[in-house]
């Protein structure tokens, strides 16, 4: 049986496998379903172990970088006129300039979920791009390190070197000097087994990491996602409803084709989901049923952020709701 179901009325119209890894403090596997050590492209669940080297080199103090700037360098954000604003101070706090950035551009988020038209080309706007704080990251870290700020994204150069190291070391999984795929933003972009990825996420809630200089940079990358949750991603978003819904104490972050990771300051938990066929409409559902089971969520009246998205009603362009999408699968232990 398969861990979601799309209703339309009460007859089943699709289905969607998932896999799912839980870990503890230590990383240990708690809880799962289908192949917690499945290993797929991560996409942007990733970002925050991306920006580790910005900090570590000693990029981020140079540049003076604030906690929102960060914060934004963390995130998939919605590209609203604050974003745009945000990700052009990073550029600029280390001397770029827009034109350098090569994330493409595609029609803001946040025009997506409002059902706005861009009428002033806020569609060919690179700075509105959701990948485009990670590359302003990016843009700074080779220009501190004397890459060619022009070839900023060449995997091979010494600032992506350390970007793929330090998501390597930091997730606990061995990543060959080898090219793995591009991201849609254009960026390197790397698999990893789901218990690593949840394993990575919960370390850096947890304010861990290899040396003094890496825990401190993790400290203030946490920081920065804690304080300005919606430079992560914005509203309407799940990520942003996570947040809000657990302030001060999660860090979530979805990547594209349906994964997300999400950990908690308190509880000391890490979680990896992944939706196999990239299903982004089972993913959220998944997540919320997830946190149900292992009771982070004991009743879901208490979380009006999250409720819809617990049964999520299938709708036509009319508005009509015209199905549901099911979760029905229980966790294993281990």
């Amino acid at each position: 049986m398969a861990a979601v179901t799309v209703y339309r009325g009460e007859q089943v119209e699709a289905v969607h496998d998932v896999s799912i890894a839980v870990v503890n403090a230590v990383g240990e596997l708690t809880h799962y379903y289908g192949d917690p050590n499945a290993i797929f492209m991560t996409r942007s669940s990733i970002k925050a172990f991306q920006l580790l080297p910005l900090l570590t080199t000693g990029a981020a103090e140079q540049y003076n970088f604030s906690n929102k700037q960060l914060a934004i360098m963390a995130g998939s954000h919605n590209g609203t006129n604050e974003h745009r604003d945000v990700v052009l101070s990073n550029l600029e706090a280390a001397g770029n300039t827009a034109d350098l950035l090569q994330c493409g551009c595609h029609k803001p988020m946040y025009m997506a979920f409002s059902g706005e038209y861009p009428q002033d080309n806020e569609d060919k706007d690179f700075l509105r791009h959701n990948c485009s704080g990670k590359h302003s990251g990016f843009l700074a870290l080779a220009k501190f390190l004397g890459d060619d700020v022009s070839d900023y994204l060449n995997p091979e150069n010494k600032s992506q070197t350390l970007v793929r190291e330090a998501v390597s070391a930091y997730c606990e999984y061995p990543l060959p000097e080898t090219f793995y795929g591009t991201d849609g933003c254009s960026a390197p972009n790397f698999p990893l087994p789901l218990k690593n990825l949840a394993h990575g996420f919960v370390k850096f809630t947890q304010g861990i990491g290899q040396d003094e200089k890496e825990i401190k940079a993790v400290k203030r990358i946490r920081e920065a996602i804690l304080e300005y949750p919606k430079m992560v991603s914005g509203e309407k978003r799940f990520d942003y409803a996570l947040a809000q819904s657990f302030p001060d104490n999660c860090i979530c972050k979805v990547g594209a084709e349906a994964i997300e990771a999400v950990s908690f300051v308190n509880e000391k938990i890490g979680i990896a989901v992944k939706v196999h066929d990239g299903a982004n409409r089972a993913m959220e559902p998944v997540v919320v049923e997830v946190l149900k089971q292992i009771r982070l969520i004991e009743d879901i009246e208490d979380y009006p952020l999250l409720k819809h998205y617990e049964v999520p009603f299938v709708k036509n362009v009319q508005k009509i709701i015209t199905g549901k999408i099911v979760c029905d699968f229980m966790l294993k232990t281990n």
